[in-house]
């Protein structure tokens, strides 16, 4: 039997496996790409060869281990992103193992290496009258400026992830009553979002300037060379108006602000005005409650200080403790 080689085992993995056996997202497909592309390159350096000189004998934990050191201590990655790359390459050895059995063992050491636990970050998100303030920095008077605007509010107004809204395309959308637009998110699972009326009004005005047909298959948001805006393209005019934003209100220079912040805003909104989690779930498209409750920690944290800073506190001199056998008088006048 002729021996099947790494260049044949990578091949096999992302056409047959992923692609045709899992049927898994660009965006996955992209970020397994990726992980085994930084992998290989570390790999063919260490060993002291080319990565088409590569197999499986030049991978042992070792190297794995050290290749994931170098992400955090010289690219700089963060934990979050050192997981997601070991995910990658476990993924890839579970493969390798179903085609190649006898490198179960080594397959068996590699897929061994656990995933490094992370500070979890603080969630932050923007109160109502800083939302407004940060959609008023946008200038509404040219074509460019109308778009912005209308991307933050259709982000904010629907939670949706930053991949969620730049894959919208007009056919997605329904401004009709009752409208809504279609979300197509992780794992290609797909949720409907209600529309505000204010965001419908933008939109119907944002489809006619655009002359972008209510069911065109076209990106709903598009850069000025007419072609699909990025994550990385929201990130940037988010952050030019977040700049001005907090030159008038410096309070928002100790938050940290993302599109995934406008999400979480959203979530936090719509708990504070008596949403139920469960609802809140469905609308971001969370697979699990739990994820959600989250923000139900937050909300209840936040109310638990406004009660401790209120005047209705008990005082601690009525709660002070004073010897007596009249035990039950006691208790009767707490």
């Amino acid at each position: 039997m002729r021996p099947i080689g790494l260049h044949e085992l990578v091949t096999g993995f992302f056409v047959h496996h992923l692609g045709a056996h899992r049927n898994v997202s660009p965006h996955t497909a992209a970020s397994y790409r990726d992980a085994l592309k930084l992998f290989l390159r570390y790999a063919a350096s260490a060993r002291h060869t080319t990565v088409d000189h590569l197999s499986l004998e030049d991978f042992d934990q070792a190297l794995v281990l050290d290749f994931l050191s170098a992400l955090e201590q010289q690219r700089g990655n963060t934990v979050r992103t050192r997981n997601q790359r070991l995910a990658a390459l476990h993924s890839f050895f579970r493969y390798v193992m179903t085609r190649l059995p006898e490198q179960a063992e080594r397959c068996q050491r590699l897929l061994a290496i656990p995933t490094k636990r992370a500070l979890k970050p603080t969630l932050s998100y923007l109160q109502i009258e800083e939302l407004k303030h940060l959609l008023a920095q946008v200038k509404t008077d040219a074509p460019l400026g109308r778009r912005d605007y209308v991307l933050l509010a259709l982000l904010y107004d629907t939670g949706a992830r930053v991949q969620e809204l730049v894959d919208l395309r007009p056919l997605d959308l329904r401004l009709e009553s009752p409208a809504f637009v279609r979300l197509t998110g992780k794992g290609r699972k797909q949720r409907i979002c209600p529309l505000l009326p204010a965001t419908v009004r933008l939109l119907r005005h944002y489809l006619k300037e655009q002359q972008l047909s209510p069911d065109a298959p076209e990106p709903l948001f598009r850069n000025p060379h007419g072609e699909k805006l990025t994550r990385h393209g929201v990130r940037y005019l988010l952050a030019k108006y977040l700049i001005a934003a907090r030159e008038s209100m410096p309070r928002l220079a100790h938050l940290q602000v993302s599109p995934h912040t406008l999400r979480h805003t959203k979530a936090m909104h719509l708990l504070q005005a008596g949403v139920a989690p469960i609802t809140i779930r469905d609308l971001l498209g969370h697979v699990d409650v739990r994820t959600t409750e989250v923000y139900l920690s937050i909300d209840l944290e936040m109310k638990r200080k406004a009660l401790e800073s209120s005047e209705l506190q008990p005082s601690a001199k009525r709660l002070s403790w004073k010897p007596s056998e009249k035990l039950l008088t006691w208790l009767e006048a707490l």
